[in-house]
């Protein structure tokens, strides 16, 4: 019987112990990342491509290629493979296990530990005159040190966004009305595939669970998974109530949950939107989670990928601000990975933003780095939603609105749960000053994610819609929400000053002026300085000079 060992350069992999080890220490390697170093050296010398590690690494899981990049990169540190001369990759194709590769038999002596053996103890073994010599507790102890190392070593975390969306349970005494749960539960693990970096149990796995007990801590740790998502869906005469919430499988504690209603007779209509509700909230809520689980671990320890998902975590609970302290960890995941496409995402949304906002100390240097940063990440994965987005703000700046607006709409395509297509399109169409455009994706965008992190900036693109119209009062109304949700991002209180002047509410245009230019990210302190005109349409000139009609109202200076 082979005992399925291998040397693979200074390394030994020992499938039967489940370890990789080199000089007599084991090397840490989660489950999934050891599975693909194994799959690699027992097809050692030939191309391996991407989808056939993909189905047998992940047989019924659906993950992106982020998962199998990772695990690729843990494999190449766990062997010092840093010039990458033992795993090469082989460009858009796969991979090739090219380092030198010995099976050993099931006699072969183990690698020494390290600094080595004393030769006499090499030569006992040969001879086996030593051992009968030893006392029988010594052997126990000998035998206890091998099992605590070979089998009770902690168990590896899971994967980055892992997680399982459990069947939703019928609440209804009818059994016919199960079919609206499993929908959710099939068209939801869709949605959260899209999550960039995610692994995600398939539903064909999940519903052999349906109906049965379920123990999450169980669960997570035979999976694999950080997260489930459980839910339920209850029928009443006039409505269906859908409850969902996601559970942290280490601690079986609530992260989040959700709960709305739906009328029946709407039910067909709304039933996209119920999905993209909820994987809107749950891309949110997943990557803080994950930004958290990195809080107590210092910074010199975090790899690209965690110091790219705190920083996005950060921009999330910072709402968008134009100015947050934790974009450097996004520069440091750089450092570490140049090809970190969330890094690069992130960055790029930061410096196009601030631009768009018109609180950019530098807008043409920052469109340029802006337009770099996002090629990049769309070089390494034209696929990525966010991207396009992003894109679409860096066309924006450059005087190519109608070209944003196609960049927005393939982001939308590709992921239509993500509440940042909406906000982008609103913010296009308000720059080609079509009200009812704006509203639409608005309101689409509101209703879809009605807890996201930027729904300040929604209410600021309502309320810059009805003053496009004119419509001074309603604007006010729309303006003073985002106010209150955001009170720290300069273009919401420069909009408020102005529309407040304009409404003849002179006393409380100073005032919230005077915040605007106290607020440290406000760059843009004249009037002459709100300069940012993306499209020179008749009818967004003329809102632009009303908008700054009321700066100056409001005792903005002008130079």
């Amino acid at each position: 019987m082979s005992a399925e060992r291998y040397l693979i350069g200074k390394s030994t992999l020992d499938v039967s112990l489940g370890c990789l080890r080199r000089n007599g220490a084991d090397v840490s390697l989660r489950p999934k990342s050891f599975a693909l170093l194994h799959y690699l050296v027992t097809h050692a010398g030939r191309l391996v491509t991407k989808d056939e590690l993909l189905s047998k690494i992940w047989p019924d899981v659906i993950v992106t290629d982020d998962s199998l990049t990772r695990c690729i990169s843990e494999v190449r540190a766990a062997l010092e493979d840093s010039d990458q001369t033992m795993i090469k990759t082989v460009s858009k194709r796969g991979y090739v296990f090219a380092g030198p590769v010995t099976l050993l038999d099931e006699h072969a002596v183990p690698l020494p530990p390290a600094g080595g053996v004393p030769e006499h103890k090499t030569e006992a073994r040969r001879t086996g005159w030593v051992l009968p010599l030893l006392g029988l507790s010594a052997v126990l102890a000998m035998a206890g040190v091998f099992w605590s190392t070979a089998f009770w070593r902690p168990a590896a975390l899971p994967p980055r966004l892992s997680l399982i969306v459990l069947p939703f349970s019928n609440l209804s005494a009818d059994p016919a009305q199960d079919y609206l749960g499993d929908i959710i539960t099939d068209e939801l693990t869709t949605a959260l595939t899209q999550l960039r970096g995610s692994t995600v149990i398939s539903s064909s796995s999940a519903f052999t669970l349906k109906g049965k007990p379920v123990d999450i801590k169980q669960l997570g740790s035979d999976l694999g998974v950080s997260y489930a998502l459980e839910g339920s869906v209850l029928r009443s005469d006039g409505s269906v109530r859908i409850n969902a919430r996601l559970v942290d499988t280490q601690s079986a504690k609530t992260l989040w949950s959700d709960k709305f209603d739906v009328r029946r007779a709407a039910l067909l209509q709304t039933q996209d939107d119920i999905v993209t509700r909820l994987a809107s909230a749950l891309h949110v809520e997943l990557v803080q989670a994950e930004a958290r689980r990195a809080i107590g671990t210092p910074v010199a320890n975090l790899d690209a990928e965690d110091l790219a998902m705190r920083c996005e975590g950060a921009s999330y609970s910072h709402g968008g601000a134009v100015a947050t302290p934790n974009y450097d960890l996004c520069e440091r995941a750089l450092g570490i990975d140049p090809r970190n496409v969330r890094a690069l995402i992130q960055l790029a949304r930061y410096y196009s933003s601030r631009v768009s906002r018109v609180q950019s100390p530098n807008p043409a240097s920052d469109l340029q780095r802006a337009d770099g940063l996002v090629n990049r990440a769309l070089d390494i994965d034209a696929g990525y939603y966010a991207a396009h987005c992003v894109k679409a703000v860096v066309l924006e700046g450059t005087h190519h609105v109608r070209d944003a607006v196609v960049a927005a709409e393939r982001c939308l395509a590709l992921n239509p749960s993500y509440a940042g297509a909406y906000r982008t399109l609103a913010l296009q169409y308000f720059f080609l000053a079509e009200p009812s455009k704006m509203l639409e994706y608005v309101d689409h965008g509101i209703r879809l994610s009605p807890r996201d992190p930027e729904t300040s900036i929604f209410l600021l693109l309502k309320g810059w819609a009805y003053l496009v119209m004119e419509h001074d009062d309603e604007a006010l109304v729309w303006l003073r929400r985002a106010a209150a949700a955001s009170p720290e991002i300069p273009t919401i209180l420069a909009a408020l000053t102005s529309v407040l002047a304009l409404t003849g509410q002179d006393a409380e245009a100073r005032a919230t002026l005077a915040r605007y230019l106290a607020l440290p990210a406000t760059r843009t302190r004249t009037v002459a300085q709100w300069d940012y005109v993306p499209d020179e349409n008749p009818a967004f000139l003329k809102f632009h000079l009303r908008f700054k009609s009321g700066l100056s109202k409001a005792g903005m200076p002008e130079q």
